[in-house]
This record gives structure tokens, sequence and C-alpha cells, in this order.
């Protein structure tokens, strides 16, 4: 059985862990912790990168780029 939990650590509470408890009984478990990955500063790293998306948020900004999309299209951008 493996169960993932994103929390922040102040919902580390001592009803959070008696839930842990209740979950898994007597059974051994592994506990994890990992910062998520921080993406825009990922990408923002290499300079062509951080270029053209500075670019294109300017773009964005002076109204240059725009882009609607449907409820349908978000959808199937979704799955």
């Amino acid at each position: 059985m493996e169960t993932v939990y994103q929390l922040k650590p102040y919902e580390l509470t001592d009803d959070f862990l008696q839930r842990i408890k209740n979950l898994f009984g007597d059974k051994e478990i592994k506990i994890t912790i990992e910062a998520p990955h921080d993406e825009t500063a990922y990408l923002l790293q290499d300079e062509a990168n951080r270029k053209h998306l500075l670019e294109g948020i300017e773009a964005v900004k002076q109204g240059k780029i725009s882009r609607s999309f449907t409820l349908e299209e978000l959808e199937a951008l979704a799955e």
C-alpha cells in the first residue's frame, strides 16, 4: 500500500499522525520528506530560456500575445 500526502509543515499535527497510525496499524511505514521542485528557478537558470521567458512575459503585459481557451479545451489539456 502506498499513500502520498503533500502538506505544509504546520499540518503535521498530532491528529494527522494519529490518522497515519490508524491507517497503517502495526505495519512498518517509510517516511520520505521532499521539498517541492521550484520549477520557476529551474527554468530561469538557463540564460537563453530566461531571455525567452522574460520576453514572453513582457509581450503578454503589452498585449502582444493573448490566448483564450474554452472550458472543453482546458479539460482536454488537463487529461
